[in-house]
């Protein structure tokens, strides 16, 4: 039911502690007094993915059944179903909160039920939450009226003091630049990141487009606490949260009896009942000027400007408009097939085969390949998200995918899997994907997304340092974790009891070779899978065909994002660098060497970089051997080249009409673009020059 939304019931003793339910946070609690409720599944939909579900068995005992809030409740003595389309998840206890789809073989207590809700209620009396609905909302004229006034400007020096105002309570949450842990995000450069629209929206509607960085995190403590809050930190000890008043709250990890991610801000929704609408318009034209500091680079890598040329590049449609896709992310010219591409949709965790006909579009095919959504979790930036064929792909029909799953608590985790084509080539084989690797996650944050084979034949995948902001807990620096790296397997051998096998010249490799090298106490847990480390979210990367550079774009923090040249063993430097830039140093280690980024550009450029390729089609191009990258808010083009990882030059080439989430190359070695809106464009460099 689109828009729909329901609240989790309050765990209760669950008496299988097996694999437990994808997406929950499961623990053994005691259990509540009184009888245990149970409920059909109420399926939620896109605002806030939630389901509750409960069966009672036939013939079972019924203790109660009344209606509250307009949710029937039905109490049991007993409780017992089966969870999850696979037949794994069965429980034999009193209640399970589940965060995901739920697929419930027994017969329903009742008929689905959703409701829209806006918090959570816990009723302490009978141990479990109700589902509300939500107001209508009577404040519309009013934003209407705010907005009105912003459009048409403020004054910057009031709106600072409106900022600073007990009224607004801006500091409350928010700081603009500095070490100072608060619940929002840092505000020093919100000018280059936003428009005068979207900082009117941010503001009247904080929770219309809120990113998982900033979002909130509800826990539920075994003494019946609720405490809501922003996730500053986490380890196997305590979670850190600052809440609503910028206060730090440390919870033990053996005191949180549910944890539930969320999608809403801290920040009311009804500022406009603090300040006036001309106050309201006072501040919004101070944030605009809160832009990062411009001056004289003393980095070759951060040039002050980087210039448009002259005849910029054209994109052009690679299929019809009513061809386009559902947020695609991935475009990988079809090994086998001249012509033909595949596409992935990230969240509806589909691949498709794009078979373009001769001519105009009218012949073009749109075909499923396969869907994995039985398999994928999906959301705001989870789903399936990137493919690679195996270099053997004619013989073996080997390819493998990228996509999130919720098994490991509340959060989703990056998994690597392996899937096969029909003999024909012509679709999926079918069955489950075999599973390779799982990158565990503290948070929704930075979760990296790519996977490549590389020249030498290994798969090469991406890790995030997997949040939260700024990298709390160093995993960008800490290698006995897989995040925050750039992992290197070989999946043609086994090892260890690893569907994979480790190369040889990874750098923490157990080998005779390197075992001096690995004397260093921060090195004798290292993972062996890392290839390169320091990084805070490489979300695409690629090689060189002629040199055999490893490109990576690595998306930044506050103010800089980066585009890498990444070599075997090296540290990029994260979080003790962002960019070239020093940034912290909790994690820095006496005598490290720290890498820095070719080049490195400012918030008034982009906020999120999509790496490309370097350009090898035709030897006569000026492009040829330039390095070809985008920004993803920006929608900026452009190109680039260096020399010893050093940089030669960096110029604009042109704009992306769509935001430009990826790049792909089609069988001539020319450049696609993939705009997240659902359009897959050809790059033309003819009629341009990179000057």
């Amino acid at each position: 039911m689109p828009g729909a939304s329901v609240v989790l019931f309050r765990i209760a003793r669950v008496r299988d502690a097996g694999r437990g339910v994808p997406g929950t946070t499961r623990r053994r609690v005691r259990r509540p007094s009184g009888a245990v409720a149970c409920l059909d599944h109420l399926v939620a939909g896109s605002a806030i993915a939630d389901v509750v579900s409960g069966t009672v068995p036939p013939g079972g005992p019924v203790a109660d059944d009344r209606v509250v809030s307009g949710v029937r409740i039905a109490h049991t003595g007993t409780h017992n179903r089966d969870v999850g389309s696979d037949g794994r998840n069965c429980f034999d206890g009193n209640l399970w909160v589940v965060q995901g789809p739920v697929a419930d073989t027994r017969q329903p207590l009742m008929k689905p039920i959703a409701a829209v809700c806006s918090c959570f209620l816990l009723a302490a009396a009978t141990g479990f939450l109700v589902a509300q609905d939500k107001p209508k909302d009577e404040s519309g004229k009013i934003r209407g009226l705010y907005q009105a006034a912003a459009l048409k400007g403020g004054d910057v020096e009031r709106g600072l003091a409106v900022f600073k105002s007990k009224k607004a309570a801006c500091t409350r949450c928010h700081i603009l630049s500095g070490a100072e842990k608060k619940a929002g995000p840092k505000l020093g450069t919100i000018g280059d990141k936003f428009t005068r629209d979207q900082l009117i929206r941010s503001v009247l509607e904080p929770s219309a487009r809120i990113h998982p960085d900033h979002a909130t995190t509800t826990v539920v403590t075994t003494a019946g606490k609720t405490i809501n809050g922003v996730v500053q930190a986490r380890d196997k000890k305590q979670l850190q949260l600052v809440d609503g008043e910028g206060k730090l709250v440390k919870i033990p990890a053996d005191e949180i009896e549910l944890e539930k991610p969320n999608k809403t801000s801290l920040m009311p929704s009804d500022v406009y009942k603090s300040i006036t609408a001309d106050q309201f318009a006072d501040l919004v034209a101070y944030l605009g000027t809160l832009k990062q500091a411009i001056g004289k680079s003393r980095w070759v890598g951060m040039p002050d400007v980087m210039p448009m040329i002259k005849k910029p590049v054209r994109l052009e449609r690679l299929h019809s408009q009513a061809m386009k896709f559902d947020h695609p992310v991935c475009v990988i010219a079809n090994p086998m097939a001249a012509g033909e591409y595949f596409v992935v949709e990230q969240k509806t965790r589909r691949i498709y085969r794009l078979i373009k006909g001769a001519g105009d579009f009218t012949t073009d095919k749109k075909v499923l390949w396969v869907d994995l959504s039985n398999e994928a979790s999906t959301g705001q930036f989870e789903g399936v998200l990137c493919l690679a064929f195996h270099p053997r792909y004619r013989k073996n029909r080997k390819y493998y995918v990228n996509y999130h799953v919720r098994n490991q608590g509340s959060h989703f985790s990056p998994i690597i899997a392996e899937r096969k084509a029909t003999a024909d080539f012509q679709g999926d084989a079918g069955g489950k994907s075999r599973r390779l690797l799982q990158i565990p996650q503290a948070t929704d944050l930075h979760w990296g997304g790519s996977l490549a084979f590389g020249p030498d034949g290994y798969l090469y995948i991406g890790a995030g340092d997997a949040g939260p902001q700024e990298d709390p807990d160093g995993n960008g620096q800490n290698l006995e974790v897989l995040t925050g790296s750039l992992l290197r397997i070989d999946i043609n051998r086994s090892q260890g009891g690893k569907p994979y096998a480790i190369p040889p010249d990874n750098p923490f490799a157990r080998t005779r070779k390197n075992a001096k090298n690995l004397r260093a106490a921060h090195l004798k847990n290292a993972r062996e899978e890392i290839y390169a480390f320091g990084l805070r979210m490489p979300w695409r990367f690629s090689w060189d065909s002629k040199t055999g550079d490893l490109w990576v774009g690595d998306i930044g923090q506050n103010l800089f994002e980066n585009i890498r040249i990444i070599r075997n063993g090296e540290n990029h430097g994260w979080n003790v660098f962002e960019g070239f830039a020093a940034f912290s140093d909790r994690y820095r280690r006496k005598g490290e060497t720290y890498i820095p980024p070719v080049l490195s550009y400012r918030r008034k450029d982009g906020v999120s970089v999509t790496a490309g390729y370097v350009y090898r089609a035709k030897k006569d191009s000026s492009y040829y051997g330039a390095f070809i990258f985008a920004d993803f808010e920006s929608k900026r083009i452009w190109a680039m080249t260096q020399k010893d990882r050093t940089l030669v030059k960096v110029r604009q080439i042109g704009t992306c009409p769509e935001k430009p989430c990826s790049f792909g190359i089609d069988e001539n070695g020319e450049l696609l673009v993939i705009g997240y809106e659902g359009t897959i464009f050809r790059l033309v460099l003819e009629g341009s020059v990179f000057e």
